[in-house]
């Protein structure tokens, strides 16, 4: 009995942004490592990989940050664009307020961000209030029980016809967004809701 044969998809041609990595040497700081182990601990297996080919050869056409949410457009095999969507969890109410009045007080964190470099205890401090810096985090802090969904402090959705999620599309906008990151770590707090201008006074 011969072994049914699907077809090659080969995705359209798109001059999207194109990742670096590991061409260029933004997987040197601690915070881009850190994004790359938790995106290769989700599980994705073979989405990561075909998303990082995605995301090297361009396929992610645009990419947008507004507040905690990442809104982005995909070229795959079809003629339109895959629109993706992640969404962080930010910290609300009283914990949000703690978190900024923290990173206030430490002036030397704010002057660190400003020059694109993460101190490792900005990190702590958003622990501290329940909440994690870093995607992929889970909601309850806790273990899950085998069998039991994994609950992200993220999610992410597409337009794309793949059952999967994330999906290759999603995981090449996560890849692409990592290395925004790595220029500008503080886009971590901005996916948190957290605007640098609220760090410091301009007057």
């Amino acid at each position: 009995m011969s072994k049914k044969r699907y077809p090659i998809r080969v995705p359209r041609y798109a001059a999207g942004i194109r990742a670096q990595e590991p061409r260029s040497g933004v997987g040197r700081c601690w915070w881009t490592r850190r994004w790359r182990a938790i995106l290769e601990g989700m599980g994705l297996r073979a989405r990561l990989g075909r998303g990082r080919n995605y995301a090297v050869s361009g396929q992610v056409v645009s990419m947008e940050i507004e507040g905690n949410e990442v809104r982005a457009r995909v070229q795959g095999t079809r003629p339109e664009p895959y629109g993706v969507k992640i969404v962080f969890r930010a910290p609300e109410g009283e914990a949000r307020s703690r978190i900024v009045s923290a990173l206030r007080s430490e002036p030397m964190f704010v002057a660190r961000l400003l020059a694109d470099d993460l101190p490792t205890e900005v990190e702590a401090i958003f622990r501290a209030e329940g909440y994690d810096l870093f995607p992929g985090g889970r909601i309850d802090g806790g273990e899950t029980a085998p069998g039991a969904p994994r609950r992200y402090d993220m999610t992410t959705s597409c337009s794309c016809p793949d059952y999967a999620n994330p999906c290759k599309h999603s995981s090449a906008v996560l890849l692409v967004l990592g290395e925004e990151v790595a220029r500008r770590p503080s886009t971590l707090l901005e996916l948190r809701g957290i605007e640098m201008e609220e760090l410091y006074d301009e007057d």
